[in-house]
């Protein structure tokens, strides 16, 4: 649904499409946007990506815990 909404509201000459991860975790936002590249029903003239900034730190972050030891 959003990819067929994006392709009817943005124009085709917009180079790229940037989606915050949103707090997923680095293998559901990497699923996420693997099935949106995978459409072929659905025109999509522009690069569809996330920005993995938190997603990549997610796992790191939570093994971390501020906790010198577990650095």
């Amino acid at each position: 649904m959003t990819v067929r909404t994006l392709s009817r509201t943005i124009v085709p000459a917009l180079p790229g499409i940037t989606f915050l991860s949103g707090g997923q975790s680095e293998e559901h936002a990497s699923v996420n946007l693997n099935a949106m590249n995978k459409l072929t029903n659905v025109a999509r003239p522009w690069a569809l990506t996330f920005s993995y900034g938190r997603a990549l730190q997610q796992s790191v972050l939570k093994t971390w815990l501020g906790k010198p030891e577990n650095v």
